[in-house]
């Protein structure tokens, strides 16, 4: 397992929490902010030639149809409001962040190149998986953000869709030495039937800690290959898979992360459970010490 590369930027994987995470405090509207002031402070204060310039979101909110990566080229970013059933206030937020156009088209090209389908998106907006947590990890964004989508992939096999996500990230991992933050955004674990069970209690579904503990090996694995046999094999005939994610789009952003990542050395930066849902977050290539970033871990 290496260390971070000195020209090259590491990838994070958040689990982004409900549209409420906007406005109410919480352990990981804490980790959010703390994260934010190490990006301010480390990451924007790398040398020129590696500071972030950019940032590409991969958000478990939008999967491209019958397997079409679509990557958002305008350069406003809209927000979408993909929410239903809460408070008016909700629906009135507003993130200033921009888009990139030419990140956006690059992004196309380096999939294109990889054989990987894929098309521009100049309609849809920013959802929540990206403004949610990010009016908390950077409320005055100063850099460009782009979203890219996930697949959407009827008819394949647990394993073959969390493998071609594996495989989309490391085709991304090229960006990483091109002054791109890839920040992947989905939700640990993600159950959102089972919470009617344990609402109003301090009780946690009984997968929800086992399946974590699959995300914690297979993140902190010592390389590229145990991360498959972890990220990809091991998770996919999962027995606590089917509970801990119903649908698999809020755990698909973690495989885009862990090809991204490489071989590159990883630290879980937060951790927070609440009835059948796991908040954990992952830093893969940063040779800072983010322990002090989330009380939880």
């Amino acid at each position: 397992m290496t260390s971070a590369t000195p020209n090259r930027l590491p990838v994070f994987f958040l689990s982004h929490g409900g549209p409420n995470q906007a406005t109410e405090e919480s352990s990981t509207a804490d980790f959010f902010e703390k994260l934010g002031q190490h990006w301010t402070d480390s990451l924007g204060n790398l040398p020129e030639d590696v500071r972030p310039k950019k940032i590409l979101v991969i958000s478990a909110h939008w999967e491209g149809e019958n397997g079409v990566v679509r990557v958002r080229t305008k350069p406003e970013n809209q927000l979408y409001y993909d929410f239903y059933g809460f408070p008016q206030f909700m629906y009135e937020l507003k993130y200033p962040s921009v888009g990139d156009a030419a990140l956006g088209q690059r992004v196309l090209d380096l999939l294109k190149e990889n054989g990987v389908p894929a098309a521009a998106e100049t309609k849809r907006g920013v959802d929540h998986g990206v403004w949610v947590p990010f009016l908390r990890v950077l409320p005055k964004p100063h850099i460009p953000i782009v979203q890219m989508s996930l697949a959407k992939m009827p008819g394949k096999s647990t394993k073959e869709v969390l493998e071609y996500h594996y495989k989309l990230g490391q085709v991304l991992s090229k960006l990483r030495e091109e002054n791109v933050l890839i920040v992947a955004s989905g939700t640990a674990v993600h159950n959102l039937r089972d919470m009617r069970f344990y609402s109003g209690t301090n009780k946690v579904a009984p997968y929800v800690k086992p399946f974590d503990k699959l995300l914690d090996k297979a993140a902190l694995a010592e390389s590229a290959q145990e991360r498959v046999r972890f990220g990809v094999d091991e998770i996919a005939e999962s027995k606590f898979l089917p509970l801990a994610h119903p649908e698999l789009d809020h755990l698909l952003p973690f495989q885009v992360a862990l090809g991204a990542a490489g071989d590159d050395k990883a630290q879980a930066i937060h951790k927070d459970f609440l009835w059948s849902l796991s908040s954990s977050a992952y830093a893969f290539g940063d040779s800072n010490d983010l322990s002090g970033l989330s009380l939880a871990v």
